[in-house]
Formats: structure tokens, C-alpha cells, sequence
């Protein structure tokens, strides 16, 4: 039995698909061949576009580059078409911007080689099945795929496989890279600790994609981070969880093994804001080699936040921030603007909560107007109004010399 896996592009560069990892390593544990193949890094390398051209959100970009990419080098399709030659089952992980690669070579591959099983899993799948657009010749994983891909491999007769999520997550094996090094992407390794998130913010799109939140035991998590940090001489990393923070117990048991065992590391993780938070709590995550914290503050309104059910106020976040900086931590915050039924003056309480504050929030990680994931209203053309807020703002942390990270603003809307 034999799978391989692929990443196309247009996809995220600066770590190797970590969903290709996970899958990988489970399958190999069930002594399952897999071969993984990241052809989103492979056409990064050799096409020459910028990362801002690659990660930029642009429709006609992520339509053509699948022909972009063939007419400038067949060999590299003329190669993958003979190495899955053999290969039953070719799994591809999409989104929505490379989602239309994926579907194109799915198309080739089957021309080709018509009694080959093909495998879509990644979060594009949920929003596929909630169009009623899941096509019959094709395998489909909704959820996380591991449980379901080894019974498409060892069954293979259910096309869809819904949310078979595993129960106990220190049952998986450590994590093997190979081939796909993260020395050969950037000097930092991601993992999870965890998957799901024990919230509902009614804007998230990531609530949809587990059913129940599991984790790790802080072992686990202490044992792995050793192990690849010795395995690949990195002491960086990024924990991808949706929510971190999701026990204090937790949270402290982690660091406090980290530093047991006198591992020294460099971590970052994405935060929720929460009220009373202990300063000890916060030194010794920071003690422990964490040196950034992603925060979704997303408003700067109360009613905002509250129609959101971010399950915080605006004063909340200000006494969470100042014990993050108390403790020295790095911490950036994202924002969203544009939610519905927030007015003008709902927008100016956030602005005027951002500068009043900015002496306390060291960055602006993120901002951007309103995404319907779900479809419930139209705003594939919103507002000169709201477009504007996102002008408003810029320019608003620009003169009142707030630092941010200029490609995450407005990132998650197509220009065209």
C-alpha cells in the first residue's frame, strides 16, 4: 500500500505543510509507504515571483499558475506524472487559493491515468461540502484526516468521510520532516499542541473544522520539542493551535517542564484575552522562551466584541495587556473592522482604543474588513464606507507612529 501526498501552490512558505507532517508520520506508524511532495515550494523556487506576488490574495494569479507554471517547466509534471505511475492513491491538502491548481492537475492525473484514486482533504473541503460542490469522482475528507485517510487506503469504498477525529492525541507518533526540512523553508518548526478551540466567535471560520478540542499532555509537547529540536538542531518554534491559552494548568506545566529539562527554545503562540490573568503566569512564559504572542483583540467596542462573543471587554484586554507587559512579553493584536452592525461610532471606539492604548500594544499584527465565511450577508462588495475604515485606520497608526506588519492589513480580501 502507497500514497502520495502533495501541497500545490499558491500555499503559506515559510514552514514546511504541516498537514502533510501529521498525515505522514501517522500512515508510516501503520506501516503505510508515503511519499510527500511540496510542489507550492518547489514552483516558488523556481517560477521567481516575489512572496508578496505569492501570498498576495489575487484571483487571476491563483487561476493561471497552474498553466503558468506547465508551460514553463513540463519537466517537473513530466516527472510527477512517472513517479505516481504505480501509486493507487494521490491525496492533495487544499485551501481556496490553491485549490484550483489541485483540481487542475486531479483533472491531468486523471486523463492520464483514469482508475486512479484521488483524495482532497484541508479546510476547502468544508466550504466545498456546504456548497453541495464535493465531486463524485473524487475521495473527500471534512475534518482532520488521519483516521479518515488510513480507511480510504485499507476500505476504499466511502467517498466521504466527515470529522473522524481522534481521541487521544499523545497516541500519535513524533514528528518526522523528512523530506520536506524545515532548515530548507525558514529556521523555525511548527507543531500543535492542540485541535479545536473551546470558543464559539461567531466571525471564526476555524470553529468548523474539528468537533470536539482535544491536546496533547504538556509531556508530550516537552518530549517533541526535544526531540526535533535535537533531531534538527532548531530551537524555534511555532505552535499553530487555535487556542493556546486554553488552561492555565496547563499552560503552566508546559513551561515549567521547559525549564526542568533545561530545554531553550524560542516559541511564538496565538492567545485568547482573558480576565485576571496572573502576572506570575506571564513571566514564566516568558521565562520559558516565549518571545511573541498573537492576540485576537479584533475590537476596540464593547458592543463590537460583544456581538462577536469574544467573551471579553474592551477593559479586559487592557489589564491582560499590561500584565504581558509587565512580565516582558511580546505580544501583536488583530482587528477586525466592518462586522455587522458595527456603525461609524462603534469604528472610531475601536480607533480611538488603539492610540489611546499604543503605549501598551507593541504591534498591530493584522487588520482587516469583515469576511463572510458562512455567506450570511453579501459583502463581495461592500461599502465605500467600509473600505474606507480600513484607510482610516492605516492611516490613522501610520501618523500616530504605531508599528504593524504592512502585508497583513487588509491580506485577506482579493483586490479583484
Amino acid at each position: 500500500m502507497e500514497i502520495i501526498i502533495v501541497q500545490t501552490p499558491p500555499f503559506w512558505l515559510k514552514t514546511p505543510p504541516l498537514s502533510l507532517i501529521y498525515l505522514k508520520n501517522y500512515l508510516l506508524s501503520k506501516n503505510i509507504k508515503v511519499t510527500t511532495i511540496d510542489l507550492n515550494f518547489i514552483f516558488f523556487k523556481l517560477l521567481k515571483f516575489t512572496k508578496t506576488q505569492w501570498l498576495n490574495l489575487d484571483r487571476e494569479f491563483e487561476k493561471n499558475l497552474f498553466l503558468i507554471a506547465k508551460k514553463n517547466f513540463p519537466f517537473i509534471f513530466e516527472n510527477f506524472y512517472k513517479k505516481i505511475k504505480n501509486i493507487e492513491f494521490i491525496g492533495f491538502s487544499i485551501l481556496k487559493r490553491n485549490m484550483p491548481f489541485a483540481l487542475k492537475l486531479a483533472n491531468e492525473i486523471k486523463m492520464l491515468y483514469p482508475t486512479k484514486k484521488i483524495i482532497f482533504g484541508g479546510p476547502q473541503t468544508l466550504f466545498l461540502d456546504l456548497q453541495n460542490k464535493l465531486i463524485d469522482d473524487y475521495f473527500w475528507v471534512i475534518g482532520e484526516g488521519e483516521n479518515p485517510l488510513y480507511k480510504i487506503l485499507t476500505e476504499s469504498n466511502q467517498k466521504i468521510y466527515k470529522f473522524n477525529e481522534i481521541k487521544e492525541l499523545d497516541t500519535l507518533p513524533f514528528l518526522n520532516f523528512q523530506p520536506l526540512l524545515p532548515q530548507n523553508y525558514s529556521m523555525s518548526i511548527p507543531l500543535f499542541s492542540s485541535r479545536g478551540c473551546l470558543y464559539n466567535c461567531h466571525f471564526c471560520s476555524e470553529k468548523l473544522l474539528y468537533k470536539k478540542m482535544r491536546y496533547h499532555s504538556p509531556k508530550y509537547v516537552v518530549d517533541l520539542i526535544k526531540h526535533l529540536k535535537n533531531e534538527y538542531s532548531i530551537p524555534n518554534f511555532i505552535f499553530c493551535d487555535s487556542l493556546f491559552n486554553f488552561s492555565r494548568e496547563w499552560l503552566e506545566n508546559f513551561c515549567l517542564l521547559l525549564l526542568k529539562n533545561n530545554i531553550k527554545i524560542n516559541w511564538e503562540a496565538q492567545m485568547r484575552i482573558e480576565k485576571n490573568f496572573p502576572l506570575y503566569l506571564a513571566k514564566l512564559i516568558k521565562k520559558s522562551g516565549c518571545y511573541n504572542v498573537f492576540v485576537g483583540m479584533e475590537s476596540g467596542s464593547n458592543k463590537v466584541l460583544s456581538l462577536m462573543d469574544k467573551g471579553f471587554t474592551t477593559e479586559d484586554a487592557i489589564n491582560f495587556f499590561k500584565i504581558f507587559k509587565k512580565a516582558g512579553l511580546h505580544f501583536e493584536i488583530s482587528l477586525i473592522f466592518g462586522y455587522p452592525n458595527e456603525t461609524e461610532k462603534d469604528f472610531m471606539e475601536s480607533i480611538e482604543f488603539i492610540v489611546k492604548n499604543k503605549k501598551i500594544i507593541p504591534k498591530i499584527a493584522q487588520a482587516n474588513l469583515f469576511v463572510d465565511y458562512f455567506n450570511t450577508q453579501d459583502i463581495a462588495n461592500p461599502p465605500k464606507n467600509l473600505k474606507n475604515r480600513l484607510e482610516i485606520f492605516l492611516k490613522t497608526i501610520q501618523s500616530e507612529k504605531i508599528k504593524y506588519t504592512k502585508s497583513y492589513i487588509g491580506n485577506l480580501h482579493y483586490k479583484n
